[in-house]
C-alpha cells in the first residue's frame, strides 16, 4: 500500500511492505529503485530478510541478494529504525530448516 499526502505541508509517501517470502530481495530493490528520486519516504512492513547478522539465525547463509539489497538501502539513504534504537540486540523469527515456512 502507497500513501501519499502532505504533513505539516511537506509532501511524503508513506509505503506498507510485506515482502514474498521467495525473491524478497529483488522485489524490494526493485520498489526502491522505483521510489529514489521521491522525497520524504517511510517504510513499514515486513521484508522477510534478515539485513544484518543480528536479524538471522546462524543457519542462515548472506549471499549476493542480501548484499545487493543493503546496499540499495544504503544508495537510498533510508535507516532500519530498530537498528538505529537496538544497535546490538539480536532478533530474528523462529527459523526450523526442516520447514519450508517457519510457524506462525
Amino acid at each position: 500500500m502507497i500513501i501519499k499526502g502532505l504533513v505539516q505541508k511537506e509532501n511524503i509517501i508513506i509505503l506498507n511492505i510485506y515482502a514474498p517470502n521467495t525473491g524478497a530481495p529483488k522485489f524490494i530493490e526493485q520498489l526502491l529503485l522505483h521510489l529514489r528520486n521521491e522525497i520524504d519516504t517511510i517504510i513499514v512492513g515486513n521484508f522477510n530478510i534478515p539485513l544484518t547478522a543480528l536479524d538471522r539465525s546462524s543457519r542462515q547463509e548472506v549471499n549476493n541478494e542480501k548484499m545487493d539489497l543493503n546496499y540499495t538501502l544504503k544508495q537510498t539513504d533510508l535507516t532500519d529504525i530498530y537498528r538505529t534504537f537496538y544497535p546490538t540486540t539480536a532478533e530474528y523469527t523462529f527459523f526450523h530448516q526442516h520447514m519450508e515456512h517457519p510457524p506462525r
